[in-house]
């Protein structure tokens, strides 16, 4: 595939717009390869219903509404990312529950999503207040979820912040934005 033809999808998933996680993803995908495109989906935008485990029940309907912008955006990306704050030690709610949704999605009569998704690179953003170290839990659990899904994991873009605008005095992260998307990701 040609950078040409790549196709970001960037997904902010913090509770707060325009948080300390969606600057720092911002400042990255203007690193993004060029040619590549890049579209935006606030997941505060597209709220989800509370997510109902029916796997063993009955069938999943196909996906509506929000649901369906949301699983379409998915499908047709070639780089997912996730864009997030770290809330203690893992991911905000809104980021969980599109996740969750996965699940059903997987299920959903004839939208082979598992299959369709394999083979896509899936990237994280985070900022905390805290250490790199406590943000690993998360990194651990997105790569797990990457490895399921049999996509390559491009991995976790780190910054350091709390108050708004916080991340832009980290210049350890700054600098690994200008190459964090130039990675080749692993499977």
């Amino acid at each position: 595939m040609t950078d040409a033809n790549r196709r970001f999808l960037f997904l902010p998933g913090s509770t707060r717009r325009q948080g300390n996680s969606e600057q720092l993803a911002r400042i990255a995908a203007q690193y993004v390869p060029a040619g590549a495109e890049q579209h935006w989906l606030n997941l505060l935008d597209y709220p989800l219903p509370d997510f109902v485990d029916l796997r063993h029940d009955g069938v999943y309907p196909a996906p509506e509404g929000n649901a369906q912008v949301l699983v379409d955006a998915t499908l047709q990306a070639t780089d997912l990312v996730l864009v997030m704050p770290l809330y203690w030690y893992t991911m905000p709610v809104p980021t969980k529950q599109y996740l969750d949704y996965w699940s059903a999605w997987m299920r959903v009569p004839d939208l082979d999503f598992r299959v369709r998704m394999a083979g896509k690179n899936f990237w994280a953003v985070v900022v905390s207040s805290g250490e790199r170290a406590e943000a690993q839990p998360l990194a651990d659990t997105l790569q797990l979820s990457a490895n399921y899904m049999r996509m390559p994991w491009g991995g976790l873009l780190f910054g350091n912040g709390s108050r708004p605008g916080d991340i832009l005095q980290d210049k350890t992260a700054l600098t690994a934005a200008e190459t964090f998307f130039l990675s080749e990701p692993q499977l």
